[in-house]
């Protein structure tokens, strides 16, 4: 029900648009966007931002323009006169959508919740084409409950192929041993000198 409201409230701003990327090059100027949107959005919460990093953003590129051309990326956005307000980027496998990233341009746009409103009109226009299986990705976050998702249990699972692996084996174990204990987590990476950024 809220989905229309923001709608209506977005569509009131000149040149107010959902796209699609079918293009590479405009597919990156929305990563570019995304990678801005989420950085100033990780400065906020006063967390540390790496998907702009020169690897990161190198393999959300490749995926990009391999994706958009072979039809499997899906990188939309709402677009008006003023900018680009929210994007998202997501990753298409037959009757199946995984979303990885969502961006948007903060509180000058809550109004019309921009996040929510991105995904909730990249899900409609996929479902249109056959999509029927949304995966919003890792995270309990309110906003998927919403859009009525159910919680799937995720494991890790490391296995080393030879002894060389064996070291990061023995560190993954030992941090998800972590994970399950924050208290000794906080205080290990505190000696670590990992603490809070």
């Amino acid at each position: 029900m809220q989905m229309p409201r923001c709608w209506r409230v977005f569509s009131r701003h000149a040149g107010a648009r959902f796209e699609i990327a079918t293009e590479v090059a405009r597919a990156r100027e929305l990563l570019d966007v995304m990678d801005v949107q989420q950085q100033e959005r990780m400065q906020q919460l006063g967390s540390r931002f790496v998907l702009n990093d020169e690897a990161y953003a190198a393999f959300y590129r490749e995926v990009a323009r391999q994706g958009v051309a072979e039809g499997y990326a899906v990188i939309s956005a709402l677009v008006c006169d003023e900018g680009i307000v929210a994007t998202t980027l997501g990753v298409r496998y037959g009757a199946t959508y995984y979303l990885l990233r969502i961006g948007h341009a903060g509180k000058p746009w809550a109004n019309c919740s921009p996040g929510l409103l991105v995904t909730e009109r990249t899900m409609a226009a996929l479902h249109a084409q056959g999509v029927r299986r949304f995966d919003l990705s890792i995270g309990n976050h309110d906003y998927k409950r919403r859009f009525g998702a159910e919680p799937v249990p995720l494991t890790d699972v490391s296995i080393a192929l030879s002894w060389r692996g064996l070291p990061y084996v023995l560190r993954d174990h030992a941090a998800q041993g972590l994970r399950r204990h924050p208290r000794l987590a906080a205080f290990v990476a505190h000696a670590m000198g990992k603490g809070a950024r």
